[in-house]
């Protein structure tokens, strides 16, 4: 009889669920071997590891590698995955799992173990990062964000993180909104130049928790989605902030800019902040460009795939 097909499975042990759920990573462990899948566990320390450990398993020829985290322990691990075979299957365990969202991966460990086996993958675009002149470059799955989201990300306090989670970001929020310390830094887009306080480069539609910055967006096509803010006002931020909820409706006022792009160049005298994915990574000047095609996830992919897993299904409960 052959053996079991062994998957890696990178794991961030502090991730929020993680942490209230000591057993989420063997009950996974068990739904994948009713499919005839072992893992081997691979959790991480410290920043970087889901990197470095990602690029171990291409190397070692996996087809499939699982990361249970939140969106920034996707995006170490994508680093060493685009542009490779190896596709990403996500079990959201984080604060915000907005990937989980954007891509409606399930977060019940039974259906993900099925949609791994089934290998329905689906290709998506990811966005890159770039600084000019010193060969620095980093992915971003779902966005990029300069200036004011940036600066709140940088003041989260990380243990009131743990304690509340998503409700960290919010005290960081008001407390910016209080002092307003805005970074005003210009961005070339599609052959203008604009003026801006906060802008975000968008490859998903969702953003954090319950707004929608880049209602158009679409994370298998070839562009970015560029929404321009240029405010120094506390009440139009919060305006701003209320129609994001609202399916987006933010982006029909005549002030904000809001356009495809498959490449924007942003710049500060003032060496504005730059997060992506939630994680501030550095400061202007930086170059965002799409790389189309350059990442297979593994999700869901409509009527023949509920086909192929009922099939399997059945075959599962025979075996039985």
């Amino acid at each position: 009889m052959m053996g079991k097909k062994q998957l890696p499975l990178i794991y961030n042990p502090t991730a929020g669920a993680l942490r209230r759920d000591t057993g989420k990573i063997e009950r996974l462990t068990r739904a994948l071997a009713v499919q005839g899948i072992a893992v081997r566990l691979l959790p991480t320390a410290r920043v970087g590891d889901a990197t470095r450990l990602a690029a171990q398993s291409v190397d070692n020829g996996a087809e499939t590698l699982i990361v249970c985290g939140g969106d920034g322990t996707i995006n170490e691990a994508a680093q060493s995955l685009v542009g490779t075979d190896t596709a990403l299957a996500v079990w959201p365990c984080g604060t915000a799992n907005v990937l989980a969202r954007e891509m409606r991966l399930p977060c019940d460990e039974n259906a993900l173990s099925e949609l791994i086996a089934d290998r329905a993958a689906r290709t998506i675009s990811v966005g890159r990062a770039v600084k000019p002149g010193d060969g620095w470059q980093r992915y971003f799955l779902l966005m990029a964000g300069i200036g004011l989201d940036a600066t709140i990300v940088n003041g989260v306090d990380l243990g009131l993180k743990r304690l509340i989670g998503a409700g960290a970001y919010l005290a960081a929020g008001l407390g910016y909104l209080a002092r307003m310390p805005l970074t005003p830094f210009s961005i070339d887009l599609n052959g203008q130049r604009h003026e801006s306080t906060f802008t975000v480069i968008s490859n998903a539609a969702s953003y954090a928790v319950c707004f929608t910055l880049a209602p158009g967006a679409k994370m298998d096509d070839d562009k970015l989605d560029v929404c321009v803010f240029n405010s120094r006002s506390r009440l139009a931020y919060l305006t701003y902030a209320f129609l994001s909820m609202a399916r987006g409706l933010h982006t029909r006022i005549s002030n904000v800019i809001y356009q495809p792009a498959r490449e924007a160049l942003a710049n500060s005298n003032d060496k504005a902040l730059v997060q992506l994915d939630g994680d501030v990574m550095g400061t202007l000047p930086m170059r965002f460009e799409v790389a189309p095609g350059a990442l297979r996830i593994i999700a869901p992919q409509g009527e023949a795939r509920r086909l192929r897993i009922e099939d399997r299904r059945s075959r599962i409960e025979d075996r039985r």
